[in-house]
């Protein structure tokens, strides 16, 4: 029986190479473990097999040194992670699912859209959305957030927010092992109409833009500015939730429109904003009649009728017109700047005015923290004039006091 012809072996002073029967060269070297190493795969020439030979010997001779077969396999181990990690668009949209789907406090649907909607609007379509994530560094983050429209900072915000958090939670998977979300105030905007720098109505400007505002909707807006409701407990609010009997409006249930699909919404009926949102609301005698009139024109009866429906008398009375509302009310009395959301804070405004606790107000607003419910009261230059000349009647008390004591008369 013949023998199997052997590939013909070419030795070095570092390794060797063997040429094999199908032409291609092996090349290998004992290490400085004692064991013989094989390149991962032969060379279709001999020069690839020197130069191989050549780079192993130059990491023997710095140090470097590891096995072949184990740097190939840690090479391989690192590109299936590079395969398989997302960019920041896709880790964004992960981070959503899972918070949506958690067990302890998901995500709410209009939270969840208006996730999708900050990444839709402020994130994709940009540099940063396509990277890998462990590519992403501090100076990417900050030309993206240079290159954002900045006209729009609460929205920037909210978006720098998202992407901040999603990269929280990649170092928590360990897909990365630093945050590269460091910019300083970039979670933090200043919008460009804050409650700082607005004033309250007065109780006579409620009363003139209430005469202003569109009839059919003057209740709904009632309900905001003096109970200080929010606009989707507004539009949730049913024939139950109101007892005219006792004046007060029960807050169980806001209404919002989610995403159900590519250009496709729905209405939600959920549990109100916080816990705390869950209360009593006690309503002025100028609204009670009002409210009585409202609900014995609607055309839809039944405890659980929307109180503020659309022209349908079923569905929820979108947001968009209720604001067409308040803003013609707002025209007319010179105060333009002032949003629906506004109306809930000029309640607590007037409401701590008139000697409401702090207690009160929160239990009012639905605030869980004291802090929250004194953020929602506004100025008003008319409250600050009475502070001004309180102080100038004290001042000019005292100087009067001042000047008896001095006076010749008085001393003896």
């Amino acid at each position: 029986m013949a023998k199997k012809k052997q590939g013909k072996r070419t030795r070095r002073s570092f390794g060797s190479i063997r040429k094999l029967p199908s032409g291609n060269c092996q090349a290998s070297y004992t290490g400085p473990d004692g064991q013989r190493h094989r390149a991962p795969s032969t060379f279709i020439d001999r020069g690839y097999a020197e130069r191989w030979l050549s780079n192993e010997r130059e990491l023997v001779n710095r140090d470097l040194w590891t096995a072949p077969a184990r740097r190939y396999a840690e090479q391989v181990a690192a590109e299936e992670r590079e395969d398989a990690m997302p960019t920041v668009l896709e880790w964004i949209e992960t981070v959503i699912e899972r918070r949506a789907t958690r067990a302890h406090r998901p995500l709410r649907p209009t939270t969840i859209d208006l996730y999708r909607k900050d990444a839709r609007l402020r994130i994709a379509g940009t540099t940063l959305s396509g990277m890998r994530l462990d590519t992403v560094t501090r100076a990417d983050v900050a030309q993206w957030w240079d290159h954002l429209d900045h006209g729009t900072p609460t929205q920037n915000s909210r978006a720098y927010q998202l992407l901040s958090s999603a990269m929280r939670d990649a170092v928590d998977d360990e897909l990365i092992e630093t945050s590269p979300c460091h910019l300083k105030g970039a979670g933090k905007p200043t919008p460009a109409h804050s409650a700082a720098t607005v004033e309250a109505l007065t109780p006579a400007q409620t009363l003139a833009y209430m005469r202003a505002v569109p009839e059919h909707y003057r209740t709904a807006l009632m309900v905001g500015i003096w109970c200080g409701l929010r606009s989707g407990e507004i539009r949730g609010l049913r024939r139950r939730d109101v007892d005219l009997r006792t004046g007060v409006i029960h807050v169980e249930q806001a209404v919002s429109r989610v995403r159900a699909g590519e250009h496709q919404w729905s209405w939600r009926y959920g549990d109100t904003k916080t816990d705390a949102g869950w209360r009593a609301v006690a309503m002025p005698a100028q609204l009670i009649e009002p409210m009585r009139t409202w609900l014995a024109g609607l055309p839809v009866r039944g405890k659980d009728a929307l109180v503020f429906p659309a022209s349908d008398g079923v569905h929820p009375l979108a947001s968009s017109v209720l604001w067409d509302a308040h803003h013609k009310g707002c025209e007319a009395i010179g105060r333009p700047e002032l949003t629906v959301h506004d109306l809930r804070r000029t309640a607590a405004t007037l409401a701590a005015q008139d000697g409401a606790t702090t207690a009160e107000l929160m239990r009012m607003l639905g605030h869980t923290t004291a802090a929250m419910a004194m953020h929602y009261q506004m100025t008003s230059v008319h409250r600050d004039k009475e502070r001004a000349d309180r102080l100038t009647r004290t001042l000019r008390q005292a100087e009067v006091r001042q000047q008896q004591g001095t006076h010749p008369t008085a001393q003896k």
